[in-house]
């Protein structure tokens, strides 16, 4: 270990060779003819593309008013050629709901504001039958694309998706054609789903909390106001307030054009300006906003739902993500905690002197923070002497009590973490987004993240001193208790049901007469894609090469998981706050960011794993350093104490949140007692349990099969020597034991119920059990019922319980599988699910219900949901770095070709009878059962037992 000082000068040098590949952070940065910028950024490594349109105007620009935000969503529901049969009859009464929108938001008097609800209600319904629900969406899924989604900032608003590279030219045209002339129809419908978002919120435990941290921290500044805006202002939206808004920002010279993936540059121009080119000129409208404030030294007491926790966190004005010293500070936050848990916050934790401790700095566009949060340890902790420690640190940091190898060893961290998030192109692709809209240029970034290399130990220090100031900060502290619900209240519309839902417009017809070359997804070879080496008979190598930069990926992946021994859960988070015979956890912590690399430990049903992260040069010490951590671990009784409260804790926080609750109740029914909440070990079990128990459950892991995944620069041979030379590869001489679950099946329907008083939605599941031993052919027409059901935004799901009736903001649907390689003997199985305001439960049970036994066929629908399958399986093609997960995943559970393989080919020939006569089958004529999770007083009792046996489900039935 002695060596371990020199080895970042090493890793240093092969950083500054090639930490990325040039190629690969290329960005062409264009201007239209309109002014529209467009970043192009070629990357031929997955076979798809991710585009995504920024517009520089976000919740900002219309303080506490949601604006920006409820133009994202009806930015979903088309334009005058897109989702209408026949636009021009459709604006007469489009333009009345408008007015009456108007009239609505200057009313007070409750019964003049139900009669105008009423004239909505009725103008909507007629408007309704020129519409297309969906339509837009249902071309992007026709025409290659995925993950299709929006999201709004204070500060900006960006439309993104993923797509197959043969669609390019459908998705431009699509795409321009929905900033062009877009028309706020069905908007009755979205207003009330907006409101479910909202009250979704509400049952978050934090989001209330955080909201009142923004109204203190950004006090006087647009950025106090949440973006979905206030109840009021919810309540009384103004349709031609949002085409304002529009008009206003939406405008080519406000806008960016992101395209990252399997395109070619070359020739694209044209393309672009036929399409983007069409959008209106302009520039966006000066900004008059005030600057954020300093603060003052105040303290601020946050109310949280969560008993036992004390905590305490310190904010400090921070620099924007473009200035100059961002870099500086980000490097002063890494002294204080870090990725290798060496910093002076991560030192209070290894003491044991805090039970959690964290720091980061984050920007919005206008404002800058540096912040640090630190909990007590429970239960008797000092929050007044947590704090004091944590100034103590910040001032070590101020007054430059580091080295300048530490320094040096952060940089690399930095760099490291750069370039991993940048390798990858989606995740690329929304850098370049937000880089773009804080009105910078990529090489302007590229250039700050090169400026890591040349920060100094005073620049450092500077950054620390003129942001971590001891008398401009707010102190937040967490206080037990809730704040009360701001409950928004549906209108109660009568449910629009458009008459034209089956159709297609014009344009969509002429659209469907553009050429496209016909492209199978691409699959994973389980024979190609990864180099396999066998080290020993229970011990395989899969390589990866990494084509982009000088980073590797090394994990250990042992063929044994929670479903084998539960209390590995323990074992992930207990190794990590260990060290060895020789070396504390601190030292080990050094360790590894000498040689630039990362060590991490997780667990999961099938397998435990150890992932190495770090730069080719410096693979051999790193297995080095593992083969000792391996061999070594010494048990802490400390740790092992620090971790029987984190576990209590976590364990009461469980049945507080409506969506766990949710996940506790599914995972009972479908798998009995196998449940992973039944099968945890118990409170009381962690209390008598020693840290030598638990090193005993890692040792017999050692002993199972294991599969080694490595991605980077080395060939199999160089790294087969390695793992022969490092490694105690003859420990693993267990075949992996199988397991696998079987699904729960049921014979009578029959309705559980899990009340939960202080939830304000009610979330409400459908599980029917399939027959098992499917034929190629039903696993086929599974997967195609499960997606036209609730596979998307055009599934039966979204568009009955969301867009018609505006019962939830989440529904959607699944099919539940075996292992087909393996199990093709077990059940499978379907959930449905949703979320509604606690007082639409019935209402809402009542049509998910009738869905599943009188599901309505729509042809277009069928042949969307064909589609998406196809599109997900291509999209999803893994990148380089995870291609050794899949392979080896596929090999290990018994597949010998992509378990897409069956669905890909043959799907696209099954016909909507295929699907229709295995739903009436399988499902429609079998008993199904119901899950609710919610405040019991909106159940109606007698209504809900017509549906099956009422059982009501306590605590102790879902969690151990």
């Amino acid at each position: 270990m002695k060596n371990l000082v020199s080895i970042a000068f090493l890793a240093w040098g092969a950083l500054t060779a090639s930490a990325q590949s040039v190629g690969a952070l290329e960005v062409k940065e264009l201007k239209l003819s309109n002014g529209l910028t467009v970043w192009l950024n070629e990357d031929h490594s997955q076979p798809k593309v991710y585009g995504a349109l920024i517009v520089k105007a976000g919740a900002k620009d219309c303080p506490n008013t949601g604006i920006a935000h409820y133009l994202e969503h009806v930015l979903f529901k088309g334009t005058q050629k897109i989702g209408t049969v026949n636009y021009a009859e459709e604006k007469l009464w489009l333009d009345s709901i408008s007015a009456k929108y108007n009239e609505l938001s200057r009313t007070t008097e409750p019964q003049q504001r139900l009669k105008i609800q009423q004239d909505i209600s009725r103008l909507s319904q007629r408007a309704a039958d020129y519409a297309i629900p969906n339509e837009f969406d249902r071309l992007i899924s026709k025409y290659g694309g995925s993950k299709l989604n929006a999201a709004t900032s204070w500060d900006y608003t960006q439309y993104y998706n993923t797509f197959s590279p043969q669609f390019l030219e459908l998705w431009c045209e699509l795409n321009s054609e929905r900033m062009l002339n877009p028309v706020f129809r069905l908007f009755q419908g979205e207003l009330e789903t907006v409101y479910e978002e909202k009250n979704r919120s509400a049952d978050d435990m934090l989001s209330t909390a955080l909201d009142k941290l923004l109204a203190a921290v950004f006090k006087g500044h647009p950025y106090q106001y949440p973006i979905i805006g206030s109840t009021e202002n919810l309540k009384n939206p103004r349709l031609s307030d949002m085409e304002d808004f529009f008009r206003r920002y939406y405008v080519a010279g406000n806008m960016g054009l992101m395209l990252s993936g399997d395109f070619t540059e070359e020739g694209l121009l044209p393309l672009l300006e036929r399409t983007f080119g069409r959008l209106p000129k302009g520039e966006a409208p000066h900004r008059d906003i005030p600057a954020v404030q300093p603060f003052n030294g105040e303290t601020l007491n946050l109310k949280v739902n969560m008993p036992i926790i004390k905590a305490v966190g310190l904010l400090f004005r921070g620099p924007l993500d473009k200035d100059k010293d961002t870099k500086s500070l980000q490097l002063a936050m890494s002294l204080l905690t870090n990725d290798n848990g060496t910093g002076m916050l991560d030192s209070l934790r290894t003491a044991h002197k805090v039970m959690f401790a964290y720091g980061q700095r984050f920007a919005l566009q206008e404002g800058g923070l540096a912040g640090l949060l630190i909990i007590p340890k429970l239960p008797f902790g000092s929050k007044k002497k947590a704090e004091q420690l944590c100034w103590q640190q910040i001032e070590r940091v101020k007054r430059g009590d580091f080295s300048d190898a530490k320094l040096e060893e952060l940089k690399l961290e930095l760099i490291r973490n750069s370039a991993l998030e940048l390798e990858d192109g989606t995740d690329r692709a929304m850098m370049m987004g937000d880089v773009y809209a804080q009105g910078r240029s990529w090489t302007d970034y590229l250039q700050q993240e090169e400026s890591v290399k040349h920060i100094t130990k005073a620049d450092v220090i500077a950054a620390a001193n003129r942001y971590l100031l001891t008398d401009h900060y707010l102190r937040g502290v967490k206080k037990f208790g809730s704040y009360p619900k701001d409950k928004v209240s549906q209108p109660n519309y009568k449910p629009v049901v458009p008459k034209h839902a089956r159709e297609q417009s014009d344009y969509a017809r002429e659209l469907a007469k553009i050429p496209v070359v016909d492209k199978a997804p691409k699959l994973v070879n389980l024979q190609q894609d990864a180099e396999i080496t066998p080290l020993t008979s229970h011990v395989h190598l899969y390589k990866v090469a990494n084509p982009k930069n000088d980073l590797f990926t090394f994990t250990l992946k042992w063929h044994k998981g929670e479903r084998d021994d539960a209390k590995l859960i323990l074992v992930e988070s207990y190794l990590s706050e260990l060290g060895t015979d020789s070396l504390t956890k601190h030292q080990i912590g050094e360790a590894w960011q000498r040689l630039g690399t990362t060590f991490e430990t997780s667990s999961s049903d099938n397998y435990f794993t150890m992932t190495l992260t770090g730069f080719d040069s410096n693979l051999a010490p790193s297995l080095n350093l593992l083969r000792h951590i391996l061999t070594s671990l010494k048990p802490d009784k400390d740790a092992m104490k620090d971790l029987k409260s984190e576990y209590k804790m976590t364990y009461h926080q469980l049945d507080r949140s409506n969506q766990s609750v949710f996940q506790m109740v599914l995972q009972k029914l479908s798998k009995g007692d196998q449940s992973d909440y039944l099968r945890q070990p118990a409170v009381a079990e962690v209390k008598k349990m020693t840290g030598d128990d638990l090193l005993r459950v890692f040792n017999d892991v050692l002993q199972y099969d294991c599969s080694v995944l490595y991605c980077g620069t080395k060939s199999s041979a160089e790294v087969a020597d390695l793992c022969k030379k490092y490694l105690p590869l003859s420990a693993s001489h267990l075949a992996k034991n199988d397991n696998e679950t079987t699904l729960q099946t049921y014979s009578e329907p029959t309705v559980y119920f899990y009340n939960m008083p202080s939830s304000r939605q009610t979330l409400i599941g459908v599980y029917g059990s399939i027959k098992p031993s499917l034929s190629d052919k039903e696993e086929a027409q599974l997967s195609l019922w499960s997606q036209y059901m609730g596979g998307g935004m055009g599934s039966v799901m979204f568009q009955e319980i969301r867009e018609f009736r505006s019962m939830a903001y989440t529904a959607h649907g699944q099919e539940i599988t075996p292992n087909r390689a393996r199990h093709r003997d077990h059940p499978s199985a379907y959930l449905m699910y949703l979320g509604t305001q606690g007082d639409k439960t019935m209402q809402a049970l009542h049509v998910l219900d009738s869905l599943i036994t009188q599901m309505p066929v729509n042809e277009q629908g069928v042949a969307t949901a064909k589609q998406e399958i196809l599109n997900n399986v291509n999209n999803n093609y893994p990148s380089f770095r995870q291609l050794p997960t899949f392979v080896s995943s596929y090999r290990t559970a018994g597949y010998s070709e992509d378990p897409h393989a069956n669905i890909t080919r043959l799907v696209p020939t099954l016909t909507t009878n295929d699907m229709l006569d295995f739903y009436r089958q399988n499902i429609q004529q079998q008993p199904h059962i119901i899950f609710i999770v919610g405040n019991k007083k909106h159940l109606d009792m007698q209504a809900l037992s017509k549906y099956g046996k009422l059982v009501e489900l306590k605590k102790a039935d879902v969690l151990r």
